[in-house]
């Protein structure tokens, strides 16, 4: 089975009140009035009234202070662990940066966007993305007992070569399975799109814990190099043989400079012609 990728929900801390209690207040201090002397002699000491009232207003609203309070507790702890579902509209992911967007803006002049043939490598900062090839074929990886599972159909399967080619340090996150977010707060992932448009989802496999050329995080000293690989969708209909030219669009958000404070942005563009693709 496979899964489009997803943001994951956060479920922030739940914060515990604290049941107070109250302290009993001080006796009240009964003076000798002139009155209450006078009456003393005859009847014995005034029973204090206002003084009990009030000791008994006192306790009666910390009490019923301590019974809220028990009642927010029990609130709180009994929806603590239940947490709704976040759903996130596919219409949600690279908005503002759709790759049939971009194809025809740079087919129109619109804005300059450069497609890099896919012979070729593309770098940003230093770090140097290339496609190795793309094979129309079966998606291969291992399942958690080390078995080797196979999807049962074909899918675009992209396969990449990365490399640091300077002196810093890059913190590299997978495009397989990850959704990432822009300096703008827009949602991003992978992208391919052939000639006439058609856009194919990325997947991510859920019974496969390992697939080849997938490198799910790595952090890249200078020289260092690597691979990945992007899986995506297409309907069962679909022909390879009809197309020349397949679009790829990878967010520059998967890769970090050391002590950067936020992640690159922008993307890696290439136009992979279909003598590229395997398994036709």
């Amino acid at each position: 089975m496979f899964v489009v990728p997803q943001a994951a929900p956060q479920v922030g801390p739940v914060i515990t009140p604290k049941t107070s209690g109250s302290r009993a207040p001080d006796k009240p201090k009964v003076g000798a009035t002139e009155e209450g002397a006078e009456e003393g002699k005859g009847s014995g000491r005034e029973i204090p009234w206002n003084a009990i009232i009030k000791t008994g207003y006192i306790v009666f609203f910390s009490l019923l202070s301590a019974a809220a309070l028990f009642v927010v507790y029990l609130f709180v702890s009994a929806n603590a662990g239940e947490t709704d579902d976040v759903v996130i509209d596919k219409a949600d992911f690279n908005r503002g940066n759709q790759i049939q967007q971009r194809i025809t803006q740079a087919e129109t002049g619109e804005q300059h966007i450069k497609w890099i043939p896919a012979k070729n490598s593309a770098t940003m900062e230093g770090f140097k993305v290339k496609v190795n090839h793309v094979d129309w074929g079966e998606t291969i990886g291992k399942d958690e007992r080390g078995e080797i599972v196979t999807s049962g159909r074909p899918f675009i399967n992209v396969y990449l070569e990365l490399s640091n080619r300077s002196d810093k340090t890059f913190h590299f996150k997978s495009w397989y399975g990850n959704v990432f977010t822009s300096p703008s707060g827009a949602l991003r992932t992978a992208q391919i799109s052939d000639d006439n448009k058609r856009t194919y989802e990325p997947i991510m496999f859920d019974d496969l814990s390992d697939l080849k050329w997938w490198t799910k995080q790595k952090t890249f000293a200078p020289l260092e190099e690597g691979t990945d690989v992007i899986v995506f969708d297409v309907p069962e209909d679909f022909d390879p043989n009809q197309i020349e030219n397949l679009y790829l669009d990878l967010p520059g958000e998967a890769v970090t400079r050391d002590g950067a404070d936020q992640a690159m942005s922008g993307s890696y563009r290439f136009q992979i012609p279909k003598s590229m693709i395997q398994g036709l």
